[in-house]
């Protein structure tokens, strides 16, 4: 199942349990990434957290593919060899010879669902202009200042792994 938002993938976290909501006010200075910290090195990766009071009027999520079971869920498999079969059978309908008019229109139905795949393209304007600011204001986002001696807030790409070298 693909989700139709991100709100309907944080709904289905909280029906599995993978979800903590954080009601209490928490702050984007070091106290959020603190408990990021502490949760996602849990064993199994740790629940995602929805920081619903963090100054601004914008919840916060974090970690939400962080555990085998939410990436799972979001992938909509129960085991990721599932997608490897997926590929593998995707591949040998496409890419084997076809010597007959038959075997080209049986590869059909299969083209058409990677075609689904792709993004589709719509004219006029979309969701994400409903609300436009003509002077826009950073300090609106719950952006994160993560380390004691970062030299500020800084706003990263949506999911960021880190890696110790």
């Amino acid at each position: 199942m693909a989700y139709k938002s991100l709100m309907q993938f944080v709904e289905e976290l909280e029906t599995n349990n993978l979800l903590i909501r954080i009601t209490a006010p928490v702050s984007t200075e070091l106290e959020i990434t603190e408990i990021a910290d502490r949760i996602s090195k849990q064993p199994g990766g740790g629940k995602a957290l929805l920081f619903e009071n963090n100054g601004t009027k914008f919840p916060l999520l974090i970690n939400a593919l962080g555990s085998d079971n939410a990436m799972k869920l979001a992938l909509n498999v129960s085991n990721y060899d599932d997608i490897t079969d997926e590929i593998q059978q995707l591949f040998k309908t496409i890419a084997g010879p076809k010597n007959s008019l038959l075997e080209k229109i049986k590869t059909l139905p299969v083209l058409s669902g990677i075609a689904a795949w792709l993004p589709k393209v719509k004219s006029g304007r979309g969701v994400c202009q409903e609300v436009v600011h003509e002077n826009p204001d950073l300090g609106i986002l719950p952006v994160l200042k993560c380390w004691p001696f970062d030299g500020g807030k800084f706003i990263t790409f949506p999911m960021v792994n880190t890696k110790d070298p």
